[in-house]
């Protein structure tokens, strides 16, 4: 399995494929930035967009990002590492597109060469761009729980991927309600450790 790591600074995003101007209605939680190391590799240029748009769905829950290119170091307890899988065994939690360790509250990987398969290239950065949104929100939510509805359902419908294709999915109230809470956590936690 080939995997490489770059990595991202969250801060501001302000463009998007999405003409919604809701998706940046709530206010930045936190001046911290969040600290998001993304993997992929040159087949894959600036996550062909879906960084951005994965920015604009998280901006629409006040959380602001924005994902430049290299030049930080992945060393901080508070950063979340994404590694983007090339070549996933076919035995590896079959039917997933990525896992997280919220747990842990820290590691994600996200099966590419899965949505490469699952939707043509044109979709795939929308697709990845959720499967990314989602498994942020597992971290940032500290949980593996998901919802019944929305972006953090387990396993998306034909309709879910028909819909994420005119608009993100959206986030229930309560799992803005429990990202919310985890970046408060992660906060004061980062604040506890710097004094």
């Amino acid at each position: 399995m080939r995997i490489m790591t770059v990595c991202a600074i969250s801060a501001a995003i302000t463009s998007s494929t999405w003409s919604d101007p809701s998706l940046r209605s709530v206010p930045p939680l936190s001046n911290a930035p969040l600290i998001i190391c993304v993997a992929f590799g040159a087949d894959i240029p600036r996550l062909t967009g879906a960084d951005r748009l994965a920015g604009t769905m998280l901006a629409g829950i006040g959380v602001d990002t924005v994902w430049p290119q290299g030049g930080h170091s992945c060393e901080k307890r508070g950063d979340i590492v994404i590694a983007l899988s090339y070549q996933t065994p076919a035995s590896k939690l079959p039917g997933t597109f990525a896992y997280a360790l919220p747990y842990e509250g820290r590691h994600i990987v996200v099966f590419w060469d899965r949505i490469e398969r699952k939707v043509s290239s044109t979709v795939a950065p929308i697709l990845l761009a959720h499967v990314l949104v989602h498994e942020i929100a597992h971290i940032l939510q500290g949980t593996s729980r998901h919802s019944k509805s929305g972006i953090m359902r387990a396993a998306w419908s034909s309709h879910d991927y028909s819909e994420m294709q005119k608009h993100p999915l959206e986030f229930t109230e309560e799992d803005i309600g429990l990202i919310h809470r985890g970046i408060a956590a992660r906060s004061l936690a980062a604040f506890k450790i710097g004094k």
